[in-house]
């Protein structure tokens, strides 16, 4: 399945963007780069831990030049007092929003693009989960997310709310 395929079908999974959202927001992580490490998982692709960065650097001038600064367009136009012209602030507000799921979907594309492709005699055995949460560790770092041992029992940690959205993901996804 095309990481964009999949990226969109989990998103839509109800509790999945909230979830994502949050770890956005309040702990500065990538949703795509952890849709990337939940495809990786699903596909069973192993990667080696000095492949993740240079996989992941393949999309970092994308986000960093288009997909950041569109969202905080699309967040700021949203902030504006909508008086007289609401409904051409909605229209210009979707308009940016469309151009940041573009922005979005490319670097999904090249994410999936860099992520070397295996055989399926080539796959490995660990479980989604496992594949996963090893990817989201090591992608957690280079995203400079804090995810401290004391804090991993909390419900509203870093690392539980990704288990939560890779549980939602396996349940409920593609």
């Amino acid at each position: 399945m095309r990481l964009w395929d999949y990226a969109v079908a989990v998103y839509a999974i109800e509790g999945v963007q909230p979830r994502l959202l949050t770890l956005q927001d309040r702990d500065g992580a990538d949703v795509n780069t952890i849709l990337w490490c939940l495809w990786c998982g699903r596909e069973r692709l192993p990667l080696a831990s000095e492949e993740v960065p240079a996989i992941l650097a393949e999309a970092d001038a994308i986000t960093e030049k288009a997909v950041r600064p569109l969202r905080q367009v699309r967040r700021n136009i949203s902030a504006v007092d909508q008086s007289p012209f609401a409904e051409t602030i909605a229209a210009l507000r979707k308009d940016v929003l469309a151009l940041e799921l573009r922005a979005e979907r490319l670097v999904l594309d090249t994410l999936e693009q860099a992520t070397p492709k295996l055989g399926p005699d080539a796959a490995t055995p660990l479980s989604m989960k496992k594949l996963a949460s090893q990817l989201f560790t090591l992608a957690a770092k280079r995203m400079d997310i804090a995810l401290r041992i004391d804090d991993e029992d909390s419900p509203e940690s870093a690392t539980a709310l990704f288990g939560s959205i890779l549980t939602l993901a396996e349940d409920h996804g593609p």
